[in-house]
């Protein structure tokens, strides 16, 4: 693993020259040196009191570290003492209080920042620095980068590459605006659990074992599998350190972040008496691809649908208070998938209010069909076009009648197809009458939400407050103009770090990793402030993983196990994001008319008919395949094209509400962007 395991402590209780002493800080160092040299074998340079000047400081950092760590070794930095934040142009400017520092003299301190650079210039893989200190968490503005958190499984897989990755990762005791407490009296600056600080209390505590606490205990086996990571050592430290300190009003928050040389390993520590407990990777196959590529998410694939937490829940409390609600954004924005894997599992499982929850509608050519069918698998009433008695409103009342304390959910995705695919105007007017009419009627119980491209919102809200003159009376032309107005949810484009999560997380959860880890932002600066690009950008992850799958099976060929990596080599024969959709119709075009010539004509003809216009704007529709039914010898093409096509990803087959089979592309990329 690693040749010497290197640690230097330093604990400064005597301070002089106007600084207050400190009550802790030297017997959190002392004990902290005891555990890591009897617990963890490791050698500790010692810099305590009298000893922790800044001379020695400077000594330490400029030559014993330079000339003593090497390569193969890894060093753990502690402080515990004095720190101060000072404003500065990029945020604030921290230091930490040698021993021998005058009060008001910046020149007497050490600027986090050198600490930063010393350390940066060190060889070795591995560096966990913990600051003990008041204003720790100013090391943030030292060049640092947030840290995304691991898994609470960790596979043998993902512990060789903790092992063998950088991992330079930093641990505070408090954040950048924060004292950090010696002891809980008010009139003193630390607080004292025992002899120890209450940051230092948990830190002992996690060392000695404590902190191994995931995966959790289940099934009458204890928690933990024998390794203490420095992110579980954090979220140990975090529950321990703040919950208490804030209830004495004194709140202390730990932080954790990763320097620039961080890439995918973890600072670990081994639980004392602890065996190691780590089960393998599950194997990879196509079902278990982690991208979804130009589909949608559905509910049952929220466990993979990462960077729209805050946005979900935001969405979740707009819902509540908002009969009608409008989620507004560009194709490929995520606004289906925002809804279907995040509203709605948010809603069944993490909300105190009891829902019940209609299948997604989609609206097709035939919207009263697709309505009824989510209706009657909901074992709601159906109702019928033209029948006053049979309405969506009298269905709800049945609902309501049997359901009074519960909310009921009716989502209808892209709803843009009112307008591209329906083309039979008077269903079209009495779907929209009978939603209204419906939300009118039970703005208290029903939520209806529609996803709608941005672009096609003027012609379906227009066409929803054309009714007919006995219905707008009925229900009142302000109010549903207020409604629609006041309904509108956008869609906001995805923020770097949430980019990111998307990208990161749904690789972590296979237990795979990007090769190298700079991929990750080449594919963010491709994508970043590009409307509609999150489906080329899952289309091109997912195309990834299917590489790494035949990697993988040419490897296993020759007895040889290769990386579970997603690959620089791999994309960049992509052609990248934004060519990798257009390259893999390119690919599975040559190679049908490579087979015969006469492909060409049937791929075009086939696409053709998959393109709707609506309001001078291109969009896919999905073709009943009896659309596409030929004489037999063109019908044996059309059905190969249909077929390679498919399992390439860039049609998806489905059934109507009535059952019908049909194809359509996978995306709206497809139709607006090759060139065949």
């Amino acid at each position: 693993m690693f040749s010497r395991n290197l640690a230097l402590i330093i604990g400064i209780n005597n301070y002089q020259n106007g600084i207050s002493p400190l009550n802790t800080a030297v017997n959190d160092a002392k004990k902290l040196i005891e555990i890591l040299h009897e617990k963890h074998g490791y050698e500790v340079w010692e810099c305590l009191d009298e000893v922790a000047t800044l001379s020695n400081f400077n000594k330490f950092l400029d030559q014993t570290l330079p000339e003593q760590v090497t390569e193969n070794d890894r060093l753990l930095f502690y402080f515990a003492g004095h720190g101060v934040a000072l404003n500065g142009d990029d945020g604030p400017a921290g230091y930490l209080i040698p021993q021998d520092a005058k009060l008001g003299d910046t020149n007497s301190y050490l600027p986090m920042t050198k600490l930063h650079d010393a350390f940066h210039q060190l060889p070795c893989r591995h560096f966990l620095g913990i600051l003990d200190c008041c204003f720790a968490g100013a090391f943030k503005w030292s060049n640092t980068r947030d840290l995304l958190t691991s898994p609470e499984v960790i596979h043998q897989e993902r512990y060789d590459r903790f092992i063998t990755d950088p991992a330079w990762q930093i641990i505070t005791s408090s954040a950048s605006d924060q004292k950090a407490l010696d002891n809980f009296n008010l009139d003193s600056e630390r607080g004292q659990i025992g002899n120890h600080s209450p940051f230092a209390s948990a830190l002992l505590e996690a060392l000695e074992g404590a902190g191994d606490i995931y995966p959790p205990a289940t099934n009458g086996k204890p928690a933990g599998d024998g390794v203490i990571t420095a992110t579980k050592l954090y979220l140990y430290l975090r529950d321990r350190v703040e919950i208490p300190t804030e209830k004495c009003r004194l709140r202390q928050t730990p932080g954790i972040w990763c320097l620039n040389k961080h890439d995918k390993g973890e600072y670990i520590f081994l639980s004392p008496g602890h065996e190691l407990n780590l089960p393998p990777a599950p194997p990879l196959d196509e079902s278990k691809n982690p991208y979804r590529g130009l589909n949608s998410f559905e509910e049952e694939h929220s466990q993979l649908f990462f960077g729209r937490t805050l946005l979900v829940e935001k969405l979740q409390d707009f819902v509540k208070t908002h009969p009608l609600t409008v989620v507004l954004g560009a194709s490929g924005s995520g606004k289906s998938s925002l809804v279907k894997a995040g509203l709605i599992p948010q809603l069944k499982h993490k909300n105190t209010d009891k829902w019940s929850i209609v299948s997604p509608i989609r609206p097709g050519e035939t919207p009263f069909q697709a309505l009824n069918k989510a209706l009657g698998e909901a074992g709601l009433p159906k109702v019928e076009l033209g029948n006053k008695q049979k309405t969506l409103t009298q269905s709800i009342a049945v609902w309501v009648k049997n359901n009074p304390k519960s909310k009921l959910l009716i989502f209808i995705d892209q709803s843009e197809e009112i307008i591209t695919l329906c083309q039979d105007e008077q269903e079209r007017q009495e779907f929209f009458q009978q939603i209204l009419a419906a939300i009118h009627g039970y703005r208290e119980q029903l939520r209806v939400v529609l996803s709608l491209r941005s672009d096609f919102e003027p012609q379906i809200r227009d066409a929803g407050l054309t009714l007919a003159p006995e219905v707008l009376n009925q229900l009142g032309s302000t109010v549903l103009k207020n409604r629609w107005q006041s309904g509108r949810f956008i869609v906001p484009a995805m923020t770097r770090g949430e980019l990111r999560e998307a990208i990161e997380k749904p690789a972590q959860a296979r237990v795979m990793y990007f090769q190298p880890h700079e991929l990750v932002d080449k594919l963010i600066d491709e994508v970043a402030d590009m409307p509609g690009a999150l489906p080329l950008l899952s289309f091109a992850l997912s195309e990834l993983y299917l590489k790494y799958l035949r990697r993988q099976r040419q490897a296993q060929y020759g007895g040889i196990t290769i990386d579970r990596a997603l690959t620089q080599a791999d994309y960049m024969e992509l052609g990248g994001v934004m060519r990798s959709l257009t390259q893999r119709a390119d690919e599975e075009y040559h190679l049908l008319v490579q087979e015969n010539p006469a492909y060409d004509q049937v791929i075009r003809h086939v696409m053709l008919r998959m393109v709707a216009l609506g309001g001078g704007e291109l969009a896919r529709r999905q073709v009943p395949l009896w659309e596409l039914e030929y004489p037999p010898q063109k019908n044996d093409l059309v059905k190969e094209v249909i077929e390679r096509f498919s399992t390439a990803r860039l049609l998806v087959e489905g059934q109507d509400a009535e059952g019908n089979p049909y194809v359509g592309p996978a995306h709206d990329a497809l139709v607006r962007g090759w060139q065949r």
